[in-house]
């Protein structure tokens, strides 16, 4: 198992603007990781600057392309642009903007499989147009959401991975589909192509629902192709580094993945950590970062 991170691991400046792509997967890089997730979240603005947005975008992904080359690091994962709420009409959503994020996720794929990524993480949506938190109407909708994306992953030669996700916003909506692990493996399952469409588990997602997350990863099985490293106290979606301000049994964890035979790699996503660090000290902080997954990796290692 591969230690790696997302390109999200720096993300806006502490005095302002996006990173982007090329100067994050650097600093990486002199932080000492070689194998890197493209984040690719930021296209679903059509102002973002983000890499995928505008006619040069096919450029764009080659210039990445080349970057990989120059320094040597392999793209494992990517994270493709989201919003879980397309099937939620009370969210009241233009048919532009449907239609920009249609085309950014569309893009996101492409670009992941041109630059030999194996699977785009992906977050599921969550429908209340008939049944509030129904299941079947659920089910009904990321059907419909999923079947065109993991056609379009597999027409270029990559796959769909769907993420856990967790209770976030409450006061919003009082339930995420696939916050629980047997919705996650239900959609998984409904797709029918156990090789193309399998699970990201953000650990730091299952420590805001489970008091036992090992019991309920042990469920995912083969399924489990990626991973979002990051830790919280399970009060909030912190994405910190782990052993920092969390109580995630990592202990037990990495030796479960190892008997789990996980196929995937231990990658970071930990931009709450860094997200005040001024520019002159990411490399430091980088850095510590590494020494800790190199530790955790070796947890796994040595089980």
């Amino acid at each position: 198992m591969r230690l790696a991170t997302s390109t999200c691991i720096f993300p806006g400046k502490r005095e302002g603007g996006r990173t982007p792509l090329e100067e994050s997967i650097r600093l990486c890089y002199d932080c000492g990781f070689r194998v890197i997730d493209l984040n690719f979240c930021s296209a679903s603005n059509p102002k973002s600057n983000s890499e995928l947005v505008g006619d040069d975008w096919e450029r764009n992904v080659d210039r990445l392309g080349e970057l990989a080359a120059e320094l040597g690091i392999t793209y494992n994962q990517s994270h493709a642009p989201y919003d879980s709420n397309l099937y939620r009409p009370e969210q009241k959503i233009s048919d532009e903007y449907r239609a920009w994020y249609a085309e950014s996720v569309r893009r996101s794929i492409i670009a992941s499989a041109r630059l030999g990524v194996r699977y785009v993480t992906t977050h599921a949506q969550t429908a209340t147009e008939n049944d509030e938190m129904g299941f079947e109407e659920n089910m009904r909708a990321n059907i419909h959401f999923y079947t065109p994306l993991l056609e379009l992953a597999k027409k270029h030669g990559t796959g769909i991975s769907i993420e856990n996700m967790a209770e976030f916003h409450p006061q919003k909506t009082k339930h995420r589909f696939t916050a629980t692990v047997d919705e996650q493996i239900a959609i998984i399952d409904a797709m029918g192509d156990p090789i193309s469409c399998r699970a990201t588990w953000d650990f730091g997602h299952a420590e805001l629902v489970y008091r036992d997350q090992a019991k309920q990863l042990r469920k995912l099985g083969s399924r489990l192709c990626s991973t979002h490293v990051q830790e919280n106290r399970g009060l909030n979606d912190d994405h910190f580094l782990p052993y920092v301000r969390g109580n995630t049994a990592w202990e037990v964890l990495m030796p479960l993945l190892k008997e789990m035979n996980y196929d995937g790699d231990f990658t970071y996503e930990v931009h709450g950590f860094y997200n005040s660090v001024p520019q002159a000290l990411r490399p430091a902080a980088g850095r510590l970062g590494y020494k800790i997954g190199e530790y955790l990796v070796g947890l796994y290692d040595k089980a």
